[in-house]
């Protein structure tokens, strides 16, 4: 947005709280769609809290539910940061821009592989599809947004105009003529 002043500290909170919201949705219609609501941070805050690799009993521990509610907000306020800084940094410099989309494919890549150890590690108990679907859309729902709010980065860069040209010396060709 022209000539808004943005905060990444600010606007990067926004964002993680976005994507935890977006992720927390798809977790809880995932698991009502499955008939076991809340079961998904039940077995997560299970695993990451008691370390209790059978998370799949069907009392729900509001302990665990909320201490990986807690996580799950922290995490992605602490991404949406990166992810904020890192979009700053792209749009003051277009030379970057591949770089982001890489670091969203590794990242992604990244935390499929551990939603897949986990999904293996508890036996299926864990269910993939939920965990990572969540953080697809969230993630999905993080770049849009920054998107939208970062118009700099859709314009188009011709090739090489990320490097200053080099001064030439006056009199010397491509240089100033001399007088």
């Amino acid at each position: 947005m022209p000539g808004q002043e943005h905060s990444v500290l600010r606007e990067g909170t926004f964002v993680g709280i976005l994507g935890a919201v977006v992720g927390a949705a798809w977790l809880l219609i995932y698991d009502v769609a499955g008939g076991r609501p809340l079961h998904t941070p039940n077995a997560l805050g299970r695993v990451f809290f008691a370390g209790d690799v059978n998370p799949g009993a069907r009392v729900i521990s509001p302990e665990a539910v909320l201490g990986f509610g807690f996580l799950h907000l922290l995490m992605f306020v602490i991404g949406g940061i990166a992810f904020t800084a890192v979009v700053h940094l792209v749009s003051r410099n277009p030379a970057l821009r591949m770089g982001l989309w890489i670091g969203l494919v590794v990242a992604l890549a990244y935390f499929a592989g551990l939603t897949y150890m986990l999904t293996t590690s508890t036996a299926e108990r864990v269910p993939f599809g939920s965990v990572a679907g969540g953080n697809l859309l969230a993630v999905a729902a993080m770049a849009w947004y920054l998107w939208r709010r970062h118009p700099r980065l859709g314009l188009p860069a011709p090739l090489g105009s990320e490097v200053k040209p080099t001064p030439h010396a006056p009199g010397s060709p491509g240089g100033a003529p001399r007088r």
